[in-house]
């Protein structure tokens, strides 16, 4: 029931607007309330729903319908209201995909760098937009081919079908870390830091407390005002930049209240279990009960899967080895001031019970590691030896009593065949500090070592002058194909 507010007082213009407190409004838009609160703002019950309803029906001309519409905004009643599940308001979840990584995100890229003025602080300069999406595209090199495909340079690409996954990617990896050392306006990238926050809240399947959504939102509430400052400021001409999508951010804790996740909305889901049995269906003659049969099977073995879970894709390592890809260790690597020297001094110093451990004989050298999500972590030699194209050696661990994360760079993996022990010789992030909220830190040049059960999972990285930033696997990840991903294109594939 929020009432729209229009940017210009020409003749037409439309009421497709939503901040909350508008620029002389009194005079933009003269029937609006100056401003709405945002934790208490009317929504529509479903009384009111179907009493407008019958409102269209009865109207006796074309100007008393518009009037209903125009005060209401219900246009007519959808052929979804005939459901016997439709409950209004609550019947349309929010669809999260579409929502955050081809409107919102799109949308203030397109305000930074084309809809607005370089005398304004959230506009961004040609030169800076183009050396942010080189530093994209160079980023590739250490970003893990199994967490999306390659990323586009926004600058130039922007206009070519970029992707969904490409959104994705400059949310949750590239905007803050490249904006913090390109010197992005720091308010302006502060707000963009909240934005990356909710939606990762969002995004994560995991229990919330009625505590933690009334802290979501206080943080979108926040983000809302702080964006209305910098964006339209005390020009109303710019009233246009409060877009539905934006405003829409308000109501995510209440779809997690109704829904639970606001991942199951997800429109993109639906869509492609639409491409898939479309490619399935075969008949002609019956085509829909072939759709209702593939549905059934899918579901079925879904069933199946629950029951007995090794019969899945992500099998059960069982007695299987962690390590594969065997390095052996020559002769001349043990002298004294080779790396392997180093790495099996580094080794003996840190495990104290090794005893009469004699490393001439008892340890085994492996470049490659699968983790428990099969995922696999690559070391430096592997890669070195391999001619990898885009690094997967980087991993974050959590150790007991650590409350923060470790980030490291695989050297190699080693097990003692004494004791079977399953070790990483590594380099360590150091200097870690949080800002905007992502790590960044340095490495240190001392050889580390740590069993391979504290290792969670391999991350990205992005690295810049000294400064590395830990790319983490997002959460939107999971629910994705590897064609949403962009996994198994390439870069002229996307053109």
């Amino acid at each position: 029931m929020v009432e729209g507010a229009r940017s210009s007082l020409k003749k037409g213009a439309k009421y497709q607007y939503y901040p909350i407190s508008p620029p002389e409004n009194s005079k933009y838009n003269p029937s609006r309330p100056s401003s709405y609160d945002l934790n208490n703002l009317p929504i529509r019950t479903e009384d009111v729903y179907w009493d407008t309803i019958i409102k269209l029906d009865n109207a006796r001309s074309k100007r008393e319908y518009s009037s209903v519409v125009r005060q209401t905004g219900i246009s007519r009643m959808p052929l979804a209201a005939a459901s016997p599940a439709f409950v209004h308001p609550s019947f349309f979840p929010l669809d999260p995909f579409h929502l955050f990584f081809e409107n919102i995100v799109p949308f203030i890229w397109d305000i930074w760098t084309v809809h607005s003025t370089p005398d304004e602080d959230v506009h961004l300069s040609k030169k800076m937009a183009e050396s942010f999406g080189q530093l994209v595209a160079d980023g590739m090199k250490t970003l893990p081919p199994s967490f999306s495909g390659p990323v586009r340079d926004p600058h130039l690409k922007r206009q070519s079908q970029y992707k969904a996954y490409e959104w994705m990617a400059l949310l949750y990896w590239y905007i803050v870390p490249i904006g913090i050392e390109l010197g992005f306006d720091g308010s302006v990238l502060k707000n963009f830091s909240h934005l990356v926050e909710i939606v990762e809240f969002a995004m994560t399947i995991k229990e919330r407390s009625e505590e933690d959504i009334e802290v979501l939102q206080r943080k979108i509430n926040q983000f809302l005002i702080d964006f209305e400052q910098l964006y339209v400021g005390n020009d109303p001409e710019n009233i246009g930049r409060c877009r539905l999508c934006v405003f829409q951010l308000v109501h995510i804790p209440m779809h997690i209240r109704w829904y639970g996740s606001i991942r199951l909305g997800s429109q993109a889901t639906v869509e492609r279990a639409i491409g898939e049995a479309g490619h399935k269906v075969h008949s002609k003659k019956a085509p829909f009960a072939n759709m209702a049969n593939i549905f059934f099977e899918k579901e079925l073995i879904k069933a199946v899967q629950l029951y007995y879970p090794y019969l899945g894709n992500h099998q059960i390592h069982g007695s299987r080895p962690i390590f594969f890809g065997r390095i052996k260790i020559r002769r001349m690597e043990r002298c004294n001031g080779q790396d392997l020297y180093h790495q099996l001094q580094a080794i003996f110093e840190s495990q104290e019970e090794l005893g009469d451990f004699d490393p001439t004989y008892d340890i085994e050298r492996w470049g490659k590691c699968n983790l428990h999500n099969d995922r696999v972590l690559t070391s430096t030699l592997s890669e070195a030896i391999g001619n990898q194209s885009r690094s997967r050696c980087h991993f974050e661990a959590h150790m007991d009593g650590v409350s923060q994360p470790i980030f490291g760079k695989a050297l190699a993996f080693f097990v003692i065949t004494q004791s079977r022990k399953h070790l990483v010789v590594y380099h360590k992030l150091v200097k870690v500090q949080r800002t905007l909220n992502v790590w960044r830190g340095e490495w240190s040049d001392r050889l580390e070592v740590m069993d391979m059960s504290h290792i969670i999972d391999i991350i990205g990285i992005w690295a810049y002058r000294n400064w590395v930033y830990p790319l983490r696997k997002h959460p939107a990840f999971a629910f994705m194909s590897n064609e949403e991903k962009g996994i198994g294109f390439e870069e002229d594939d996307l053109q």
